[in-house]
């Protein structure tokens, strides 16, 4: 609840109901993931999201604010979970086959750690992070970097000696063309554009859906293009090992 570019983000509405139902619904229609747990924070501002989750009987789980790494070690360890599936509530658009294409291949694989983001070929809004319990724990007592804790798999990435890591690609770029998560005004008039028209058609639209979308309709892709390719790697370029100057864009203005 607490952003600063657009607060209260996750319970904005898309089609009838706050962004952050829609999340859950869509991860429900997974095949592979077995329990959904929303990580929120202690603060006060989250009480909401608290009570929502319980009105419904989703299961919550409360931790710091700042130091998310810590939230996640301490909430995997309280529900004893092995694999960890990280996606974030700013990705409304969530495909649940994509979700289960790659919990797939992490199973078929010895990777410690599996995403689809280093390097990126998805827009941002399609980040999934798959690991196990035992990296996050390694992570957990060797983070040192603020940066490190508030994003919780920096630590990760960059250390490739120390863990097995796999990434997920797709042979074209759309990364550089698209942006699809929820952080800015302008994002919001994207994704609620993609709901309105879609969703009332097809509840579990896919990936390739929204794009085809986003082709007919580039007028709706002007909204927030300023914005592809803004994310938090800017600010901390220089200490990140495996992330590179094309991966972000810098903006005038501070981006945490």
């Amino acid at each position: 609840m607490g952003s600063s570019r657009l607060p209260g983000k996750i319970l904005l509405n898309g089609y009838n109901k706050p962004f952050l139902f829609h999340l859950i619904e869509r991860i429900k229609k997974s095949k592979k993931i077995n329990n959904i747990i929303v990580a929120t924070t202690k603060n006060k501002l989250d009480d909401i999201i608290y009570n929502l989750c319980k009105k419904n009987k989703i299961e919550v789980y409360r931790g710091n604010e700042k130091n998310v790494l810590s939230r996640y070690f301490k909430c995997a360890k309280k529900y004893k979970i092995s694999t960890i599936i990280r996606i974030t509530s700013d990705c409304p658009l969530i495909d649940y086959q994509m979700i289960d294409k790659m919990i797939g291949n992490y199973e078929n694989s010895n990777y410690d750690f599996y995403g689809n983001t280093h390097p990126p070929s998805f827009p941002d809004g399609y980040d999934i992070e798959i690991f196990s319990y035992e990296s996050l724990k390694r992570s957990y007592y060797n983070s040192k970097d603020l940066f490190q804790k508030e994003h919780v798999t920096p630590y990760i990435w960059d250390n490739p000696d120390k863990f097995k890591i796999g990434n997920y690609n797709i042979n074209k770029n759309y990364y550089n063309n698209f942006r699809l998560t929820l952080d800015f005004i302008e994002d919001f008039y994207v994704i609620s554009h993609i709901y309105n028209s879609i969703y009332p058609k097809n509840k579990f639209f896919k990936f390739s859906d929204v794009i085809n979308f986003l082709k007919k309709n580039k007028n709706i892709l002007k909204i927030n293009k300023k914005y592809i390719k803004v994310n938090w790697y800017s600010k901390h370029i220089n200490k990140l090992k495996t992330i590179s100057k094309n991966d972000t864009k810098f903006l005038k203005e501070n981006y945490d």
